[in-house]
């Protein structure tokens, strides 16, 4: 038996939603390798490896922490401040908060924050993945 979907109406601004621990592995890292190159020329193990899996990690927390979702929402933005790069290897703590939630021209809006940190709580990032909600 599946739960029922989060609805806007269980989203209260303020709160801890949940948190998740991802692990930027060498799984990861290969796969990212595959598109985009697995040289230093092309960002592997570096800089831009890093911040793509921070990204990455971010969403999939995401997904595993807000959910059941009901079907139809809509990502409409993202932003993302990097406090530190990731490494291969690290465990990344995100943690998921409801900043805010309203009801503009009959739609429902929340914005999430998303907090990752690394070891030691080193800080990652800090996120805020705008939503359109669809129940």
């Amino acid at each position: 038996m599946s739960a029922s979907p989060i609805l806007f109406d269980d989203f209260v601004p303020g709160a801890l939603i949940g948190e998740r621990v991802e692990i930027y592995d060498a799984e990861q890292a290969r796969r990212w390798q595959a598109i985009f190159g697995d040289g230093p020329q092309d960002g592997a193990n570096g800089a831009a490896e890093g911040a793509s899996m921070a990204v990455v990690n971010m969403m999939r927390a995401y997904l595993n922490v807000v959910t059941p979702r009901p079907p139809g929402n809509v990502h409409a933005r993202q932003q993302l401040r990097l406090r530190g790069v990731p490494r291969c290897g690290e465990a990344i703590r995100v943690t998921v908060h409801c900043v805010r939630k309203e009801i503009r021209r009959d739609r429902r809006y929340v914005d999430l924050q998303v907090h990752g940190a690394g070891e030691a709580g080193r800080d990652l990032f800090d996120g805020v993945i705008g939503l359109i909600w669809a129940a």
